[in-house]
Order: structure tokens, then sequence, then C-alpha cells
């Protein structure tokens, strides 16, 4: 019984083996310079993606019985992307790297529809039964004028002359194309510092530890959208300089490296982005930050270290936070430029000129809105393949889904502040009631309670494949 157990714990050690030092987890790998046996060490990849987003976009109202407030179905939404992106990273020194990434928009569309994903199972209005599904009839977004009774193609419609769909269409909206060339199709140009404090490959009692620094520097055309004129923008950038800070571990058993990360993405808005301060009484002028974690391992089925050759099987799982703030919603083009949406005195008197002046006014709605927090859960599968000492292949796909949350929430303003000095002459305790109170940003249509918009079902998938040459 001795011998056996003594030969089991013979097997799980030689199992949970020191590490190869020639390979490390993708995740905490680093460019290396001014080693022994690799004066300089430099990595060059160029990457493709895929991605597509489905979402329904559920609207509040009054439930039949006119008690309380319902959500009901309105629309579904579905976003496509494709893009490309070339890195590069050089070791500075030992487990010391800088990098630069230029990533770029090939295409990019948004699309709506009238939510009748029960197919045939769908009643409408005027048939027999409770409507359990959308057409121009019963939409609370046709209804409330934000889009026409027969939709609005972007993609057909001229200055001053809106084009919407056929007769009996599903189709409600249909954004421009974007991305392509030029500034059009950029956002950022992500540069950083990457930092390996330890590592396994030099130390094979410790695990390996980077700690990454990355800017990511908006230098795009700015994304809106003015349906007086609906060919004039095809940028996709939403304006935002990031500053990420992450830091990751891994550590190499024989066939298994687990890792784990956590990063903080702190936004910055350019002057000329649309996130606009629009005074004290505006609830968020802020872009939402976001936060997270990615656990995960490498399962390594075969490899030749000696070769330089190697097969990997990545497997993790994410989960991210996403914090109140205001940025482009998954309603922000169908939003932009309604004229339901404009800066009406009637309806917010912070719009009334002869009262107040404010940014808003005389200008289109710029679709952002104040979003609600919320969380994403992904999980990601991808192989990994070493071929050779200088090339390294990665294909994967990736599954995220959001939590469901409102996309419009912004307040109707706030009270006068003496200690502020908010520009109200005479304070007034209690509600908001007066033109220099009243949030310029805030659309009851949108924001009131019992209308605001909400996103569920929202899913996510990535496809990606990228090459990476090792010098």
């Amino acid at each position: 019984m001795r011998r056996s157990t003594l030969r089991s714990l013979g097997f799980l050690l030689l199992f949970a083996g020191a590490a190869s030092p020639t390979f490390a987890a993708e995740i905490t790998d680093v460019a290396s310079s001014f080693d022994d046996d690799h004066p300089f060490g430099f990595r060059l990849r160029v990457g493709y993606w895929h991605d597509q987003t489905n979402a329904s976009i559920k609207r509040e109202g009054e439930n039949p019985n006119q008690t309380e407030v319902g959500l009901f179905k309105d629309l579904l939404y579905s976003h496509s992307r494709d893009w490309m992106a070339v890195r590069a990273e050089i070791g500075i020194y030992q487990d010391l790297a800088v990098y630069g990434e230029l990533p770029f928009v090939l295409a990019d569309s948004r699309e709506y529809r009238f939510d009748q994903s029960l197919g045939s199972a769908c009643i409408y209005p005027g048939m027999a039964g409770t409507p359990n599904c959308v057409n121009a009839m019963n939409s609370t977004t046709i209804a409330d004028g934000i889009v026409p009774m027969n939709g609005y193609d972007a993609t057909n419609s001229m200055p001053g002359v809106p084009v919407g769909f056929s007769p009996g269409s599903d189709l409600v909206f249909r954004g421009v194309s974007r991305g392509g060339s030029g500034l059009n199709s950029l956002d950022t140009i992500n540069i950083g510092i990457k930092w390996a404090p330890l590592s396994q490959a030099r130390d094979d009692t410790k695990p390996t530890w980077i700690v990454d620094l990355q800017g990511q520097i908006s230098i795009g055309n700015i994304m809106a959208f003015d349906r007086m004129r609906p060919d004039a923008n095809h940028a996709v950038s939403e304006g935002l300089h990031h500053l990420i800070a992450k830091t990751a571990v891994s550590h190499r058993f024989k066939y298994v490296e687990p890792y784990a990360a956590f990063w903080y993405n702190f936004p910055i808005a350019r002057d000329d982005s649309l996130f606009i301060n629009y005074g004290p009484t505006q609830k968020n002028a802020d872009p939402q930050q976001s936060a997270g974690t990615i656990f995960g391992f490498e399962g390594i089925p075969w490899e030749r270290p000696d070769k330089y050759y190697k097969i990997a099987l990545d497997l993790r799982g994410r989960i991210e936070g996403h914090f109140d703030g205001r940025g482009y919603s998954e309603g922000w083009e169908l939003f932009a430029s309604s004229d339901a949406l404009t800066c009406d005195p009637m309806w917010n008197p912070s719009c009334d000129p002869s009262k107040v002046t404010n940014k808003y006014q005389g200008m289109p709605y710029t679709g952002l809105t104040v979003i609600e927090n919320y969380a994403t859960l992904g999980a990601d599968i991808a192989l990994v393949v070493q071929a050779g000492r200088y090339l390294h292949f990665n294909i994967g796909l990736q599954y995220s889904r959001d939590q469901s949350h409102f996309i419009t929430i912004d307040d109707v303003g706030r009270a006068w502040d003496a200690t502020k000095g908010d520009g109200c002459s005479v304070p007034i305790a209690g509600r908001v009631s007066r033109p220099c109170e009243f949030n310029p940003a805030f659309r009851p249509v949108i924001d009131e309670v019992g209308r605001r918009y909400k996103v569920d079902n929202v899913d996510m998938f990535r496809f990606g494949v990228w090459a990476q040459a090792m010098f």
C-alpha cells in the first residue's frame, strides 16, 4: 500500500512538474531583450475579427389595468462589425516591453426591426387575442414619432427626403455603413508598456506576473448621425481616450497553465466628442467606466520545446462591470436627430432660449444617453499554435451576454444648490421647477419613468484569427 501511494504521488509530481522555460500563456507573454541567448525581442501581429451583437429593445408602459408600469416588447437590434489590427511589441530590457497597436474598422452597420421573434405564432393588433408581437400599429417607437410610420433607411435617404421601407416590412431603421477608409475607419491608436516582475521562465518556483499600462488615444473622426445629412458621417470613433491598467498572473504545470487577470478602464472624452457637458443640472456627463476579470487556463496536449512547437487550447471566462454613465447605447443611432427628441421648451423649460442658454438649443439630439450600470459575462475558446520559433497563430470564438439594463435614465434636473452657485438667483427648496434647474439633455419621451428604453437578451459573438511573427 505504501509503495502504491508513493508511485501515485510520483505520478502527480510528474504531471505538475516545472514548466518549460520556452513558452508562457498568451495572457502573460511579454517580449524580452538583453538575455544571454536572446539579445533582442520583437513581436509583430496581424489579426482579423468579426463582431455580431443582437438584442431585444423593450419599452416601459402602463399595464392594461393602468395601475403599474410594465415592460413590453418593441424592437430587435442587430450590429455587425468587421475589423483588423496591426500590433508591434519591442523588448526594451529583460521582461520589459513597449507596444503599439492600430485597429481599423472595415465595415460597421446597425439595423432595427419590429420584435416579431415568435414568427408564425405572432398575434398583432386587430387579430383575435392579445398581441404578442410588434408592428407599426403597436410600436411605441412609432407612436412617439421617434421613427416615421414607414421607418427610416439611412442608406437610401437624402437630405430632406427620408426614405422608409415597403408596407408590411419588419424593418424600422437602418443605419449608415461605417468605416472602410481613412479616419472614418479609425477609433484609437493604442500604446503601452508591459513588465513581468516575476517570470517562471527565470525561476520555476515562481509564477509569471505581468503589469500592463495602456493608453488608447482617440484619433478617428467622431461617430455621429443627422437625418438631415444622412450621408455626411461614416465614422466609427466614440471620441474617447482610454487609460487601462491590467495585471495578470499564470503558472505553468506540465500540461496546463491556469491564469487570472484584472483590469480597469478609465475613459476621457475628447473636446470635440459628443460627450458634452451641459452644466450642473445634468445627471452624468462622463462616459461609462468599466472593470473586469479574466480567468481560465491553457491546456497543452502536445509540444516540442526543442523545436519550438506547441498546440494549446485556451479556455477562459470573463466578468465585466460597466458603471452608470453616458454612452453610445444600442439605441443611439435610432435616437440621433429624431424630431421627437429636439430640445423643445414645451417639455423641457431649459430649452427656452428666452430664459436660459445651453449647448443643446438649436442642435439635433446626439443620441447619447445615460446608461444604467450592468454586468457582462463571457466565455472564450481558442486554438493556439506555435509553429516553430518565429510563428504563432490563434483562432478563437468569444461569447458575451449583457445583463438586462436601461439605456435611457437621464434625470429631469437638479434643484438649486446655493453651495454650487449654479445660476439660479433665488433658491426654491424641493422640486425642480425653473428653467435654470432643468437638465438640457433630459427628454421625457425616452427618459421619463414609464417611457424608458431597456435592452434585454444582449448576445455578443466574436470570431477572430491572428498571426504573430516572433523574433
